[in-house]
């Protein structure tokens, strides 16, 4: 899976297991998954298949063969919107491990000779004894669309098994959570806001990003998948890293980000990505007809940043603007008080001002002030001060 950062938060664990040992379940899960299904690694079961041009069943281990059963099942369900076979053209349009600057966009020719090479119809899987096998000697697959929620599930069944009862995991992105918080209540999972102010060759990971919406979920998982992270433009328009399998290029509608709220996180994880190849309307359907909760945001144009957004019934959703508005109008409403506040001040120190001149007399504060100075004789050296020179003059003389 690449470099991928991950987090396992448990909130509360039994004596019977320490956080090291924890720690090394969470570890012990992940290595294996990625052992066995990362492109990164020769000796994968992925990159041996990738390798292989024989179109006879290669065997796999049992955990593969699941990943990529569940990977055809989806791709089914989403009439390949799905497809782990995508990989060449994900590479064609410069999306793949060796990205590089965009010069010229892939010719007609180039993108049908390519689509001779994708189709998830052409990938078969036997679970007894666990293999897969391909039709098309060039066909490649990459379950890192999958394998990334595959890994949460995995690392939740290890937590499971030693008895954890208040969890999050979440790797890359993609979230699992068992239970609730310590201090109670569903767990807070944030939806980043889609920013499309990023660089637009190469997005700077980590700036101005903002979350969006927050959701309250309990004993499920939560996945997420966008275009404002990974895309180029070229001679002013916007091309998305999110690959159509079946015309192998990019998608051009206006879906920014697609939250799928399922059950476990392999199925999350990949719906995320299908919803994003078919679109809000399409995706919908999809969604629905699978039985899961989904929130949908769009972005008015390539670069815009008016967004809008639609949700399940039940997606378990808060918006953060509506924080941001009260906070906005709290410090609204403290303005007027403070406005008048300074303006009856003014009038006062006004008044005093005015009262000082026509008395002639400084003005003795709380403390006394200057009047309360008094020289040898008793008498107030400001009043003295006050007067015109000639009776300073006069005073110094006697």
């Amino acid at each position: 899976m690449g470099p991928i950062s991950y987090t396992a938060l448990v909130a509360h664990h039994p004596d019977s297991v320490t956080p090291q040992e924890l720690q090394q379940l969470v570890d012990s899960s992940l290595q294996r998954v990625n052992r066995l299904m990362s492109t990164y690694i020769p000796e994968s079961d992925v990159s041996r298949f990738n390798a292989s041009n024989s179109t006879d069943f290669i065997p796999v281990d049992p955990e593969t063969a699941q990943v990529v059963q569940r990977a055809i099942q989806i791709s089914q369900q989403t009439e390949g919107a799905f497809d782990i076979t995508v990989g060449p053209a994900v590479n064609l349009w410069k999306f793949g491990p060796d990205k590089e600057s965009v010069e010229s966009l892939p010719s007609e020719d180039e993108v049908l000779e390519v689509r001779s090479l994708i189709g998830f119809e052409k990938l078969q899987v036997r679970s007894d004894p666990p293999a897969i096998r391909k039709s098309e000697p060039k066909l490649k697959i990459d379950l890192s669309a999958i394998a990334k929620g595959y890994a949460v599930d995995m690392v939740a069944k290890a937590l499971d098994d030693a008895s954890c009862k208040q969890y999050m995991v979440e790797v890359g992105g993609e979230v699992f959570v068992r239970g609730q918080r310590a201090k109670g209540g569903p767990w807070q999972i944030g939806v980043e806001r889609p920013d499309s102010t990023q660089s637009a060759n190469r997005p700077l990971l980590g700036a101005n990003r903002e979350v969006y919406r927050v959701a309250s979920i309990s004993d499920s998982a939560l996945a997420s998948s966008g275009d404002y992270r990974n895309f180029f433009e070229f001679k002013g328009k916007r091309f998305s890293h999110t690959i159509d399998p079946k015309t192998c290029q990019p998608v051009e509608h206006g879906l920014a980000t697609a939250c799928i709220i399922a059950d476990d996180c392999m199925t999350a994880d990949a719906l995320a990505t299908a919803v994003m190849v078919l679109g809000p309307e399409a995706g919908q359907s999809v969604c629905k007809a699978a039985g899961v909760e989904f929130l949908l945001i769009t972005r008015d144009s390539d670069f815009g940043t008016e967004l809008t957004e639609v949700k399940s019934d039940s997606f378990p959703v808060s918006k953060i603007e509506s924080a941001k508005k009260s906070k906005s109008s709290s410090a609204q409403g403290i303005w007027p008080t403070f406005i008048a506040a300074a303006v009856i001040m003014g009038l006062a120190i006004l008044g005093m001002a005015v009262g000082s001149i026509f008395a002639n007399k400084p003005v003795q504060g709380s403390c006394g002030g200057l009047s309360s100075a008094t020289g040898e004789d008793g008498d107030s050296s400001c009043t003295i001060c006050s007067k015109p020179t000639t009776d300073c003059v006069e005073r110094a003389e006697a």
